[in-house]
């Protein structure tokens, strides 16, 4: 990350607001404890098509998930964003309409071992195909609304201050429409491998 000085305080703002939102919410913290080993590292700033688009999206309110809102928005030009997936697995649309970064993990801004916390970002009237990954996860909506879809469950349009948990390898999908939508994508146990394309035809 380019000039850690200048932002060092706007990532700490931003950890501060979310691990209050953590004490705060019971199924953030039954499914992961917060970390207590957090170490901001410095990292290289890597920018894609979205990541302009969050730092134009601000939320009016002033709420707790409405400032995390914000700070996280404030952040986006400073992190390194990442598409996950390459043009032949998905398409390029959905690459420019899509983007994560890891805020907290073993590879992010902040680093621990005990989870990985990622910001997702998905425009509106975007599909993210079916696909699934080892890890146990744990979705929190910060912000818009989308449908999602999992292996074996009912559909469901979460919004603002919603979850969604997925197990091990449960494939899964998510549409937005109108809206667009800001999540925080949560990880533990064998997060080290990444989420892959399902075909549904396999499931």
């Amino acid at each position: 990350m380019t000039s850690m000085n200048n932002n060092e305080e706007l990532f700490n703002q931003a950890k501060n607001e979310i691990e209050k939102l953590w004490s705060d919410n019971k199924k953030l913290s039954d499914f992961v404890n917060w970390p207590n080993d957090l170490i901001l590292k410095e990292k290289n700033t890597h920018k894609i098509n979205v990541a302009d688009k969050l730092s134009t999206w601000k939320s009016p309110n002033d709420n707790q998930v409405d400032k995390i809102h914000n700070l996280i928005s404030n952040l986006s030009p400073h992190v390194h964003w990442e598409n996950g997936y390459s043009e032949n697995e998905v398409n390029r649309e959905f690459l420019n309409k899509y983007g994560f970064f890891e805020l907290i993990g073993p590879t992010g801004h902040f680093l621990t071992l005990e989870m990985a916390l990622y910001v997702n970002f998905l425009d509106n009237n975007t599909h993210y195909p079916l696909h699934n990954h080892e890890a146990e996860e744990l979705y929190f909506i910060v912000s818009g609304e989308a449908k999602f879809e999992s292996e074996d469950e009912e559909s469901k349009i979460l919004k603002s201050t919603d979850t969604r948990f997925h197990k091990s390898y449960q494939a899964h999908s998510i549409t937005t429409f109108d809206k667009k939508i800001l999540s925080f994508v949560i990880w533990k146990n064998k997060f080290e491998n990444v989420s892959k394309i399902v075909d549904p035809n396999n499931i």
